[in-house]
């Protein structure tokens, strides 16, 4: 990204310039996409069309909680000024149009299969239990501020849309209404391959105890009950219980009732993956 920005220093120049009002950040665009539902969107003519069709209904009451007082006021000077004037309407969308044909060949050819090689390891460490945060970067400082805050809401049920993005530095936190968006760069390759390994770490300290590990081999042979567990390995009901909780929590063991038995099986899908997960990393 900064290699194309040294190549094209006008272009810089316009960028910085054009509103001139101290907010080195383009808000108001990621806003306008929010509210035509178009944040989604990859091709630029029509992002661009829903961005125009939006301006003049975003509300002017949204809390904002991730920018200062000061900053929101900024915004809505720029939403206020593209509602009221074709020209700088026209000014904003030429400078956006020129920012993408340059962007446009890095974007296609590397930035692009970063994101999806990032994002595919962050969906599979998120899906066997990973925890997002440790993506999230405190060397951005308004993250690292608002990261507190953005758990509690999360946690009581305010939607998150985590992204991985190439046109950004450490981090991102947006407040967007009914949403917030929390991102991290896809050069962080420390995190990324902390997000790819830590949920092959988890269900292997599920494994690394060796009565859970003899429980899971003995389960191999089909399904059975707790009961029937404790039994062969001569232990307490609850100490196997206890078992069976950390290997169903680490995703790999289901359980199903059939009338009044409560039968526990291997999960194979869980266990392949687990092998080809290690087998990917030890041969990197």
């Amino acid at each position: 990204m900064t290699r194309l920005y040294d190549d094209d220093a006008p272009l810089v120049d316009r960028v910085r310039s054009f509103w001139d009002d101290g907010l080195n950040c383009c808000v108001e665009l990621e806003l306008l996409a929010h509210q035509a539902g178009a944040l989604e969107l990859t091709d630029f003519d029509a992002l661009q069309r829903a961005v125009e069709r939006s301006i003049g209904t975003v509300p002017d009451d949204l809390p904002l909680r991730s920018e200062t007082p000061e900053a929101r006021a900024v915004l809505y000077r720029r939403l206020a000024a593209l509602e009221a004037s074709e020209r700088v309407r026209r000014a904003y969308f030429t400078l956006l149009s020129d920012l993408w044909s340059r962007l446009d060949p890095w974007w296609q050819a590397e930035a692009v299969p970063a994101i999806e090689r990032v994002a595919a390891d962050t969906r599979r460490s998120l899906r066997t239990g990973g925890d997002w945060r440790r993506l999230v970067s405190t060397e951005c400082e308004l993250l690292a501020v608002h990261l507190p805050e953005i758990v509690e809401r999360h946690h009581g049920g305010q939607p998150m849309a985590l992204v991985a993005c190439a046109l950004f530095g450490r981090g991102l936190y947006l407040d967007l209404p009914g949403r917030m968006v929390v991102g991290f760069g896809v050069d962080r390759g420390d995190l990324t391959a902390r997000a790819r390994t830590e949920s092959v770490a988890l269900r292997l300290r599920a494994l690394a105890d060796p009565t859970r590990l003899a429980i899971l081999d003995f389960l191999a042979g089909g399904p059975t009950s707790v009961g029937e567990i404790a039994k062969a390995f001569s232990l307490a009901q609850p100490t196997v219980s206890a078992h069976v909780k950390q290997l169903r929590e680490a995703g790999l063991i289901s359980s199903r009732r059939d009338g009044g038995r409560l039968e526990i099986s291997v999960d194979r899908g869980a266990t392949g993956q687990l092998a080809q997960e290690m087998a990917a990393l030890l041969s990197r």
